[in-house]
């Protein structure tokens, strides 16, 4: 049984109790039945991949988390059952990589934090976001995560803003496979992500 797609409705009423919830320009091909895609984010704490599933509702986020969160049977239950997929990040295995690229090719969205770790600052990205798109031939769809890194009961009173912008999807269809291309791929992907963090932050400023 799909845990997750039973509780996404309640849980998408849940989130708008607790922030004020704003996607900007999520791309039309998020709705339900669309293709899929590699969503790359910046990652600031644990809620932002929450939000993100909030963001392309209701087609259903995954997840590619460190294997090391799938040490025991609860937790390991809990990620499967919310969409993750484990994987060595030092050295990601062609198993990992395969199942993603799978997944991608039959229509799923992944989420993958490109910096590898959780970091308000505009670290150099890695290039497995980037490898996994080029290889399914999906877009790689970067996106900017605003908001608190965690969820907290006082945000039930005080709801804060939430907002997930995406960037315009950059094609891997007709790129050449070889890690040049990887590369470059995750240059682009980390110059539009830092375009649109100066846009949130400018916002922010003018608040």
């Amino acid at each position: 049984m799909n845990v997750l797609g039973v509780i996404s409705p309640g849980l998408k009423v849940l989130f708008e109790r607790v922030g004020k919830p704003e996607v900007v320009n999520r791309p039309d091909f998020f709705r339900f039945g669309g293709a899929g895609a590699v969503i790359a984010c910046n990652h600031v704490g644990w809620a932002d991949s929450l939000w993100m599933a909030y963001a392309v509702y209701p087609r259903q986020l995954r997840y590619m988390s460190k294997e090391e969160l799938f040490s025991s049977t609860l937790s390991r239950w809990v990620l499967t059952h919310g969409g993750s997929v484990p994987i060595d990040r030092a050295d990601p295995s062609p198993s990992s990589i395969k199942t993603a690229v799978n997944m991608l090719q039959h229509g799923e969205i992944i989420l993958i934090f490109p910096s590898g770790t959780r970091s308000e600052e505009n670290i150099a990205f890695k290039r497995g976001a980037a490898t996994i798109a080029l290889h399914a031939r999906v877009p790689l769809v970067p996106a900017f995560f605003q908001g608190p890194k965690q969820m907290q009961v006082a945000h039930l009173l005080h709801r804060p803003l939430i907002r997930m912008t995406f960037g315009s999807p950059i094609p891997t269809a007709e790129l050449p496979f070889g890690k040049g291309t990887t590369i470059d791929l995750t240059r682009q992907l980390q110059a539009a992500i830092g375009e649109l963090r100066s846009i949130a932050d400018s916002k922010l400023s003018a608040a």
